[in-house]
């Protein structure tokens, strides 16, 4: 119980935690004074002025918002993906840490929360929208994990599917790389349902997305590229990258002001004049070598935030893998819808980082209810909490989107 940690410990949990408070607030700092945030502007750069189109009510939402500067508006929705997550994220921790019990171990992991592949810096760097399909999920895994009838499980599914219909709406990728949780969700936090109740379960969760994405791929406009480009504004952006700054320069600070239309007209609304093929060969443009690396390193980060909340909860993994065979087809199948993703996306290690969410917010939940949790963390399994939460915010592996990607400039 947290009553019998020892002093030196409280001190060291302490210390933790405020040193990724200053952390977290290095990378914000980073970000607003280094990183160019105008790729995750796009996300809400589209809305429905020609017509129904893939992605359009990220742009009619922010449109709701006061005022009549639209790149303001932007900027607001890339804010509000990010902050919302984090919502999410520290609803998990507060279950882990709290909810679930109090213990030393459970402390532990909810640090450790913050600085695994898809915690705070993957939040705050790789801040698509598809962050609504995590925080969605993390929330649906809670509520599962809270449901205390087959009936309560469902209604969730049902009004978890629901919301999916909107998410579509502001980016279809979300039921594919997240179905994978979906599926997990169902087969691990709500273990006793027969197969009938899973079934039904799995079609209330993701058939409205799914039916939705599919809608979106059929009746959403394609060709109108220059069109919507005409409808970006005007608004000079931080894009260092386009400078072509050396590498002592990007240290330094380096600044170089482009415009946000002419950006989005080279980078973004060509988009919307390609079919599906289109968006193969685009990802061709990767090559064997970039495919190559960008699937060795993805699984790496996936097995990564797997390993790290075995060693600190001491829950093994092969026993919630034992729940997942239980589902095995309906988890591969769940599996196999993230690939036309990666078959028309080039940020391949951000949807394995994805795919390592869909996991690894379910391993988490699963082992706070195990009986490991309630045991005292051994002096190695403390050694390695301390180590990764030092390794992991020196080095956080989930922020890179790709290699050997085309670059937005």
């Amino acid at each position: 119980m947290v009553s019998l940690i020892s002093t030196n410990r409280r001190r060291l949990y302490i210390a933790i935690a405020v040193a990724l408070v200053v952390w977290a607030a290095a990378l914000v700092v980073l970000n607003l004074t280094l990183i160019p945030d105008v790729y995750w502007y796009s996300y809400y750069a589209i809305d429905y002025s020609l017509g129904f189109v893939r992605r359009g009510l990220g742009g009619e939402l922010v449109n709701l918002l006061p005022g009549d500067n639209a790149f303001a508006a932007q900027r607001i929705g890339r804010w509000v993906c990010s902050v919302v997550f984090y919502i999410a994220l520290a609803a998990l921790a507060w279950w882990v840490a709290v909810r679930s019990g109090r213990s030393e171990r459970r402390v532990q992991l909810a640090l450790l929360l913050v600085v695994l592949p898809f915690g705070f810096a993957f939040g705050l760097l790789q801040a698509g929208s598809t962050l609504f399909g995590g925080t969605a999920l993390i929330l649906f895994g809670l509520a599962v994990a809270r449901a205390r009838s087959d009936r309560a499980v469902l209604i969730t599914c049902a009004v978890f599917g629901a919301a999916l219909i909107v998410l579509v709406l502001v980016h279809e990728a979300i039921p594919l790389l997240f179905g994978l949780g979906v599926v997990a969700v169902l087969a691990v936090l709500a273990s006793g349902l027969d197969t009938k109740s899973f079934l039904v379960g799995c079609a209330l969760a993701l058939g409205p997305g799914l039916a939705t994405a599919a809608v979106v791929a059929v009746a959403g406009k394609h060709g109108i590229g220059d069109q919507l480009c005409a409808l970006i504004p005007h608004a000079l952006v931080n894009n260092p990258l386009a400078g072509k700054p050396s590498f002592d320069q990007l240290i330094n600070g380096y600044t170089y002001y482009d415009d946000y239309h002419a950006w989005a007209c080279r980078n973004i609304t060509p988009f919307y004049n390609r079919d599906l093929l289109d968006g193969i060969r685009y990802v061709g443009r990767l090559g064997p070598a970039g495919m190559i690396v960008n699937t060795v390193y993805g699984i790496g980060v996936f097995a990564l935030a797997i390993a790290a909340i075995a060693w600190v909860s001491g829950v093994p993994p092969q026993r919630m893998r034992a729940l997942l065979r239980r589902r095995l087809p309906f988890v591969v199948l769940a599996a196999l819808m993230a690939v036309p993703v990666f078959a028309t996306g080039v940020d391949w290690v951000r949807w394995w980082v994805s795919l390592s969410l869909d996991i690894g917010v379910v391993y988490l939940i699963f082992a706070s209810r195990q009986p490991e949790m309630d045991a005292p963390p051994t002096r190695r399994s403390t050694r390695a909490f301390v180590l990764l939460v030092i390794g992991l915010a020196l080095f956080p592996v989930g922020i890179v989107p790709a290699f050997l990607a085309p670059l937005p400039i």
